[in-house]
């Protein structure tokens, strides 16, 4: 598949690399659940999808809401706000696997 710089990549190594963003995505779950810092790797999966973002450019309809999301994470940050994040971060699980499925079904 051809990204916006121009440059050739396998679909493949796309779908790859949202697999290993759904697993940190996750993991975010016990990683609040234990006290564990979710924040610092959120901030690392926001800056990989805003890269994504921007090489991708015919699938920001899914990116937007997701990136959208994945910054609201932070604004749960009290014990009863558990619930909404928990919420928000399977509705972000839902975006990434149907990033995944729209790249899986595009044409090379």
């Amino acid at each position: 598949m051809k990204i916006e710089t121009g440059a050739e990549i396998k679909k493949e190594a796309v779908i790859d690399n949202i697999k290993k963003i759904i697993n940190q995505t996750y993991k975010l779950l016990p990683n609040r659940e234990e006290a564990i810092d979710w924040e610092t790797p959120l901030k690392t999966i926001i800056e990989e999808l805003s890269g994504m973002d921007i090489l991708l450019n015919e699938y920001h309809s899914i990116l937007f809401p997701l990136l959208c999301k994945m910054q609201g994470l932070f604004s749960f940050q009290n014990d009863e706000d558990y619930l909404d994040y928990r919420r928000c971060i399977f509705e972000c699980l839902n975006l990434l696997t149907s990033l995944k499925e729209a790249i899986a079904t595009c044409q090379d």
